[in-house]
């Protein structure tokens, strides 16, 4: 994968988040997480999860939403 490859997906994901936690995407980027972004907290990340499955289509079981709690692991899971 090319590093415009990598950074279309992060895009893609910031702009998700951001819609998903209605909140401006340029309060994320690459680095945001469950740990530095406030409205990102537990029953956000279920939600976050449920609809990241529905609409990229990526089965998302119990370790995916343990570990997927960032941006960047969120984008590297997009096909």
């Amino acid at each position: 994968m090319t590093d415009d490859q990598k950074q279309d997906k992060i895009q893609t994901t910031v702009r998700f988040i951001a819609s998903t936690l209605d909140i401006p995407e340029d309060e994320l980027g690459p680095d945001s997480s469950m740990d530095n972004t406030p409205a990102w907290d537990s029953s956000e990340h279920m939600n976050i999860c449920l609809l990241f499955e529905q609409k990229f289509g990526v089965p998302m079981n119990m370790d995916i939403i343990i570990s997927a709690t960032s941006i960047r692991a969120l984008a590297a899971l997009i096909p």
